[in-house]
């Protein structure tokens, strides 16, 4: 019995409901009451509001046992409840899957370097502004001077004698001489309050890729940082894999125990398919489980001769998923280039409409590329917690096949997770998202090949023949 169906209600779900039943309601409403999708309505930031608050007690253990008990005073989180936008943000499945591929660092990753990069560009552009002023001094004092050039004075005199403190007219102030007397890069650069070492320092690396050495420490610093992160999630996703799987391998292995870690492991991908981008991870888990076990127990058979050929597969897929991974980010690049050159152009065609379907298409776009980047990422680090794990020489080699086989039937259930068609929906918006803006991708590059045809068919039927 609860004292409080308050967050239940608003879920509209039972008491009763188990995880996986409040995990659908949630993405369902969060949807459909998005403020993004019920424009000019004032409820729905509200209604939100109250949906993810609702979500976030709910979907924790404790604080639903807390909740049923003592009701909503007594079960608020810890750190206070999450910004709803920034909770429903988590796209590529959140923590759910953080026992599975560890923490996605893409973001962070490119989030530092960017920090780190961005460095030098603030620097020039503040060279540039401190450039721009000498420029505006310059023209004045010119400007300054032409009435006596008009009026015949000399005003080419820049030796010392027209500075001192003779009868000449100074036709420059002494701080404008100094700078004529230096190159006008040294003169940028003093404007800028860099110093006489900090500017032979930045022509020596002007000369290695416009990166202060300062700015090289600090990436290979981070480098190091990250290597040693990846380092220790593989370690740790190993080891996890490792106990994961022991409830088969560590027992006879049978068919009764066979059949219940089957089970357990389907009933991992009930949960883990709702999450966003759910299915696609656990595609990617399951062909890297795979295609590491496999040809792991066939260099067994072949005296290591298939896992030579299983390696430059394994290259060769590597250099597909770069290749994809890298178009497809260009694609997305190329996509919001062509939206911003159509706004700055704007004129009667660039309509709401017009500029509404442009966003969405940038959006599915960019929203591919993150994934790309992150199932690159997420199978090459399983793709070394699957070596470690197999290729342990300090475990007997029966037990490395028993995990070999293990993990084919653990990846082949994660490759097989599908939907059910009352599972499939608008909140499924991400996917569908990327989804349509690839195969729209598809479509127009289909429409331009067929018009490249029609025109090659009609220059070839219009050619002239030779005499």
């Amino acid at each position: 019995m609860v004292v409080d169906t308050t967050y239940y209600d608003i879920l509209g779900v039972p008491p009763t409901a188990t995880e996986l039943e409040i995990k659908k309601a949630y993405r369902k409403l969060a949807i459909t009451t998005h403020p993004d999708k019920n424009p000019g309505d004032e409820t729905a930031h509200s209604r939100f509001q109250a949906i993810g608050e609702a979500y976030q007690v709910l979907s924790n253990e404790d604080l639903r046992k807390q909740y049923d008990k003592y009701g909503k005073d007594q079960a608020v989180p810890g750190g206070g409840f999450e910004d709803p936008a920034e909770f429903f943000s988590m796209i590529f499945g959140g923590d759910a899957f953080k026992d599975l591929i560890g923490e996605i660092s893409l973001m962070k990753d490119l989030t530092a370097t960017m920090d780190i990069t961005m460095q030098q560009m603030e620097e020039d552009e503040l060279v540039e502004a401190a450039e721009e002023k000498l420029k505006v001094h310059d023209d004045e004092t010119k400007a300054g001077a032409a009435p006596h050039a008009a009026a015949g004075e000399a005003t080419t005199d820049t030796t010392p004698s027209a500075y001192s403190s003779g009868t000449s007219t100074p036709r420059r102030h002494l701080g404008q001489q100094a700078i004529m007397d230096k190159s006008e890069e040294d003169a940028r650069l003093e404007a800028a309050g860099v110093s006489a070492e900090e500017k032979e320092l930045r022509k020596k690396e002007k000369k290695k890729g416009g990166l202060s050495k300062e700015q090289q420490e600090r990436l290979a610093a981070y480098e190091l940082e990250r290597k040693k992160a990846r380092e220790e999630r593989v370690n740790t996703l190993a080891a996890k894999l490792i106990d994961r799987i022991s409830v088969w391998t560590e027992t006879d292995k049978g068919p009764d125990v066979t059949h219940s870690f089957k089970e357990k492991i389907r009933m991992e991908v009930e949960n883990l398919k709702m999450e966003s981008f759910g299915l696609e991870i656990l595609h990617a888990i399951g062909s890297t489980y795979v295609q590491k076990a496999t040809s792991f127990l066939k260099s067994q058979r072949f005296l290591g001769i298939s896992g030579f050929f299983s390696r430059l597969k394994d290259k060769g897929t590597l250099a597909k998923e770069t290749w994809t991974t890298i178009s497809t980010a260009i694609d997305a690049q190329m996509t919001m280039e062509e939206m911003a050159k159509l706004e700055e152009r704007g004129g009667e065609d660039w309509t709401d409409e017009k500029k509404a379907e442009y966003e969405k298409k940038v959006t599915g776009k960019i929203l591919a590329a993150a994934w790309r980047g992150s199932k690159f990422e997420i199978q090459g680090v399983l793709r070394d917690v699957c070596d470690k794990v197999l290729g342990d020489k300090s475990v007997k080699l029966e037990k490395r096949i028993e995990r070999a086989h293990a993990l084919v039937i653990a990846g082949t259930i994660y490759q097989e997770a599908e939907r059910d068609p009352d599972e499939e929906g608008d909140y499924m918006a991400f996917e569908q998202l990327m989804a349509e803006a690839i195969s729209k991708k598809g479509k127009d590059d289909k429409d331009k090949e067929k018009k490249k045809n029609r025109k090659s068919k009609h220059d070839s039927h219009h050619e002239t023949p030779s005499s």
